[in-house]
């Protein structure tokens, strides 16, 4: 809102509060943003969703989301750098494991808030953690997301340390992810429509999605990786998307089909582009309409590919390579641009390019892997 006219209103979306697990006396309630008119304000993240949530119902779909979320626990050192909390790697074990105990924690106090956790463990780099949450519907998946964010971020501030989910905030190591696995049930959640009866497979109907996702690809890209320091992560050879295709458990791929074993219910499709500093509310919105275009219009997907794209990808198309990029596919893109909102997409578009603008003033734009200072001052504490 502009100055004149900033006063705007909150109101509960939930019922429930969510008593803090660190502050017992604080209670937390997902609001939405209205006009002092009582109007949705139409840059509300969380109406958006819910609106083309709404649609997706009147079409017969319920979304089921569920989200790997990566971060790294990191500490200053005597110089003032960040440094990582520990030395482990991919699904290490104690002692190497110095985040074990934090992210047990996370999960008991996330179960506590009636958010439920699949997995957690240690990621790839060193430093670097994962805590799964559970499939949930839209709007609910997102505010859970958020949710997480705000939590094990006071947890780590209360250990001494900081949680980044800064996307890239080391050049040389695996960035961090906010994969989201997606599937579409019927309006009972009784029947799981993205599933083709057959393993490690999906439907036609899945099909549909996924080359809406395709379609959409790059306009999407600026929603779920809406910073400069995100394209730092998509970049070849740290299991992050480059090229827009998609496969059966590849993870070299933009969307990727998991292998799952002997029941329907576990048929998703899991988008690998977003990173945890995107709005949750936003980038399940601008994915389920992608994914919607694609269904209404009865779009076909390319077949999916075996291979290493980051070695064999030459007829690929590429991801954008930069924010600037990234918003230039988004304001051209009518599907996303007409589901978000043109006021909110607009609104993306100005306050991104003034950051891509400051970034390049400022550091005069190193390289495509470098993290710069800049970088980890502007978003080392942003969740």
């Amino acid at each position: 809102a502009s100055v004149n006219s900033s006063d705007l209103l909150l109101k509960p979306r939930s019922s429930r509060p969510v008593l803090l697990p660190w502050e017992k006396d604080v209670a937390v309630l997902v609001c939405g943003v209205f006009e002092t008119s009582g109007d949705t304000h139409p840059r509300d993240p969380s109406a958006v969703l819910s609106r083309i949530a709404g649609s997706a119902r009147e079409a017969g779909f319920e979304l089921r989301v569920g989200s790997e979320l990566e971060f790294f626990l990191v500490r200053e050192n005597d110089q003032g750098m960040i440094v990582p909390g520990d030395g482990g790697g991919y699904f290490s074990t104690i002692p190497a494991d110095g985040g074990l105990q934090f992210r047990r924690m996370v999960a008991k106090s996330l179960g506590s808030i009636g958010i439920s956790t699949t997995t957690h463990h240690h990621e790839v780099a060193a430093g670097q953690h994962e805590v799964g949450l559970r499939f949930s519907s839209a709007p609910g998946a997102a505010d859970d997301i958020m949710l997480a964010r705000l939590l094990i971020a006071e947890m780590a501030h209360e250990i001494g340390a900081i949680a980044t989910f800064m996307p890239k905030p080391f050049s040389g190591m695996n960035g961090s992810g906010m994969h989201l696995h997606e599937s579409l049930w019927s309006i009972d959640e009784k029947v799981n429509l993205f599933s083709s009866g057959k393993s490690g497979e999906v439907s036609e109907l899945a099909g549909s999605y996924v080359a809406g996702l395709i379609e959409h690809a790059g306009a999407l890209t600026a929603v779920v990786a809406p910073t400069v320091n995100s394209f730092k992560r998509l970049t070849p050879g740290y299991e992050a998307p480059t090229r827009i295709a998609w496969g059966l458990r590849n993870r070299s791929t933009m969307i990727r089909v998991p292998q799952y074993n002997g029941t329907d219910v576990k048929a998703r499709i899991e988008f690998r582009c977003p990173d945890p500093l995107c709005s949750s509310h936003l980038a399940v919105a601008a994915t389920l309409a992608a994914g919607l275009d694609g269904i209404k219009r009865g779009l076909t997907p390319p077949a999916p590919t075996g291979e290493n794209l980051y070695k064999t990808a030459a007829e690929t198309e590429s991801l954008p390579g930069s924010l600037k990029e990234a918003l230039d596919v988004l304001k051209c893109d009518k599907v996303v641009v007409e589901a978000l909102g043109k006021s909110l997409v607009d609104t993306i578009v100005k306050m991104r390019t003034a950051e891509w603008e400051e970034y390049l003033e400022l550091t005069g734009n190193p390289g495509a892997s470098e993290v710069t200072p800049w970088e980890v001052s502007k978003y080392l504490h942003f969740n």
